[in-house]
């Protein structure tokens, strides 16, 4: 059998559009007026491997076909295998309006509760009696908060020496400050 590029095909005839079957094909009307002006082509696409697809004119139903409607007839590639299928070389009507999606819905924004009527208030009942052990305070002596405020000096130091990015330094100040 002769080959015909789909390129060709859409040169001469016109770019194709797509046809989705949604009912028994003998029952579309719209289907059958193309088959009948001889407009359809029926792609055959390979479910596995590496062929390319590859179309033949006219109507024929099966597993892994596309159908395409040309604007012209396709009389004269009748005898012809279509190859080289391009998918970019089809065109798509524009959908009008009425038959668009909405667009999306902002979501609902959830109502207020409404606030219950005021109840009389319950008592709360009196925790649980726990055991708790009271800590001594430290003794106070003024010799250790003066060591502690010289401490805290010297490791404000080492903090301010790291923030600068010296590891190193701040390591061996915090070193000193241990031994």
């Amino acid at each position: 059998m002769k080959t015909v590029r789909f390129s060709k095909v859409v040169e001469k005839c016109g770019a194709p559009e797509t046809y989705l079957v949604l009912m028994e094909p003998t029952k579309d009307r719209t289907l059958q007026a193309a088959v009948k002006a001889q407009r359809v082509m029926t792609g055959m696409q390979e479910a596995g491997g590496t062929k390319t697809d590859r179309g033949e004119v006219g109507f024929h139903p099966g597993r892994n076909r596309q159908f395409l409607v040309f604007p012209k007839s396709l009389r004269s590639f009748a005898d012809r295998a279509v190859v080289g299928i391009k998918y970019d070389l089809l065109s798509s009507p524009p959908v009008p309006k009425s038959q668009r999606a909405a667009p999306p819905r902002p979501p609902k924004k959830p109502e207020p509760k409404p606030e219950s009527k005021a109840r009389p208030e319950k008592p709360a009942p009196e925790p649980p009696a726990r055991k708790v052990v009271a800590f001594k305070p430290p003794p106070e002596d003024e010799e250790e908060d003066e060591e502690i405020a010289e401490l805290k000096k010297q490791v404000r130091h080492a903090m301010a020496v790291l923030e600068k990015g010296k590891p190193v330094a701040a390591y061996n100040l915090l070193k000193r400050i241990v031994d």
